[in-house]
């Protein structure tokens, strides 16, 4: 439920309870009036029979066809009764009875010499019934009309107050990334409401500030490594070019020049992460052999399959290829990421198998056993999780990887589950940009 509604519901619980409180008063109070007055009318007029009534001689007045009436002579404190209507003393009045109920008054004629006359006069209290009943219908549907116009005002009135929450959830929704973070306008008014947006506007700066920060330090950090790492990878392959190396040397300098490798693809990644998220990433497509560059991805990661006592199997792909058009860098960057941590997160001994089908997309799975039976798989599409903390890494590859593959047009799927973990990336052969999410 939201805010607004909670707000209304809150006001008209508390105005329906203090309105049906005062409305059951004044009920009661115009009831009472009701009541005296139609007493007022019968007393009137059992004064008017008493009047009429004598005792030497005995005259005595009857009443109307619809009343009951009982006089009483007292003389000497002996009470006798001269007159007496059957089925006199009538009941009190009965809301809902079926036969008709009375209402009854007493009245004393007094200053009489030898004694005291008491009449006592009941008549049908039908139509102080069907007022009070009227009265009750007006008071009741004069209550629910207001319940529902408060009921409706409140939810107007709440709709107007919340407006510039309002504006502060749109204004936070359209916040798609670092870059799109900007100040909320603050309200005219300097109440609660201006005082929690200028708080907002504070930690939305303190967020920016922080997230400048770090993507300026990986971005510096990353350009500064950059030269060294191509100064290291040149001399290393000239050196390796050279006839009078010895087959020691070279192996070792060979061992090195993949590590350097490595820590050129680790400065790319950082390179992306300083990249804001709403900037497209450049995309350069050109046909691509899906089979040739699986087989380069697998040599270049030989080394590291060693050290990890796993092999890479890579099935046959169709015979008759279609032809993929992508960014080919970035693709071998998203395969390297697969492989490699396949490797890593592979039980020694045994095989990390790649298998390619193609029919209106090419689909690229990579499946390792690991010791685990499952894990999470959506979590590691996010920046620095690992699924294995204690494992080797930086927590970068598949979230790089996903990326890539947003800009690629393509999706990359995660399972895991049975001992066995699957990357599984589908790219369309032609390729379409989706900058949106990279």
């Amino acid at each position: 439920m939201s805010l607004r509604s909670r707000i209304v519901l809150a006001v008209a619980a508390v105005f329906g309870l203090l309105s049906g409180l005062a409305v059951w008063l004044m009920l009661q109070r115009a009831e009472r009036s009701l009541c005296t007055s139609f007493d007022r009318a019968t007393r009137t007029r059992a004064n008017w029979l008493v009047s009429l009534v004598s005792v030497e001689p005995v005259v005595i007045p009857l009443p109307g066809s619809h009343e009951q009436m009982r006089l009483v002579y007292t003389t000497y404190g002996r009470p006798q009764v001269l007159f007496e209507s059957p089925d006199f003393p009538a009941g009190p009045s009965r809301p809902g009875a079926a036969t008709p109920t009375y209402r009854a008054v007493t009245v004393a004629q007094a200053g009489r010499v030898d004694g005291q006359l008491r009449l006592t006069l009941a008549v049908p209290d039908r139509s102080l019934r069907q007022d009070i009943r009227q009265l009750q219908w007006a008071f009741g549907l004069g209550w629910l009309i207001s319940l529902v116009l408060a009921f409706g005002a409140g939810y107007g009135v709440a709709g107007w107050l919340l407006r510039p929450i309002q504006r502060m959830v749109q204004r936070a929704n359209a916040i798609t990334g670092a870059g799109s973070i900007g100040q909320i306008d603050l309200p005219a008014t300097h109440d609660e409401l201006y005082q929690l947006t200028a708080a907002l506007n504070g930690m939305l700066a303190r967020i920016q500030a922080n997230n400048d920060l770090q993507r300026n330090f990986f971005g510096a950090a990353a350009h500064e490594l950059r030269t060294p790492l191509a100064v290291m990878k040149t001399g290393l392959d000239v050196t390796l070019s050279s006839p009078r190396l010895d087959d020691q040397t070279g192996l070792f300098l060979t061992s090195q020049l993949d590590e350097v490798r490595r820590l050129t693809r680790l400065v790319d990644e950082f390179l992306t992460l300083s990249r804001p998220d709403e900037t497209p990433l450049p995309v350069q497509r050109v046909p691509v052999d899906l089979s040739a560059r699986l087989a380069h991805c697998r040599q270049l990661l030989a080394r590291v399959a060693a050290d990890y006592d796993v092999s890479v199997e890579l099935l046959p792909a169709p015979s008759h290829e279609p032809q993929l058009l992508t960014d080919a860098g970035k693709l071998e960057h998203i395969l390297l990421n697969l492989l490699e941590n396949a490797i890593k997160y592979a039980v020694p001994g045994s095989t990390v198998r790649v298998v390619c089908q193609a029919d209106d997309a090419w689909r690229i799975r990579v499946t390792n056993q690991t010791d685990r039976a499952d894990g999470p798989t959506l979590d590691l599409l996010q920046p620095y999780f690992q699924a294995d903390p204690l494992r080797e890494g930086h927590g970068l590859g598949l979230w790089i990887s996903h990326r890539l593959t947003r800009l690629l047009g393509g999706h990359l799927r995660l399972s895991w589950h049975d001992h066995a973990f699957t990357s599984e990336l589908t790219l369309p052969l032609t390729g379409t940009a989706d900058n949106k999410d990279a």
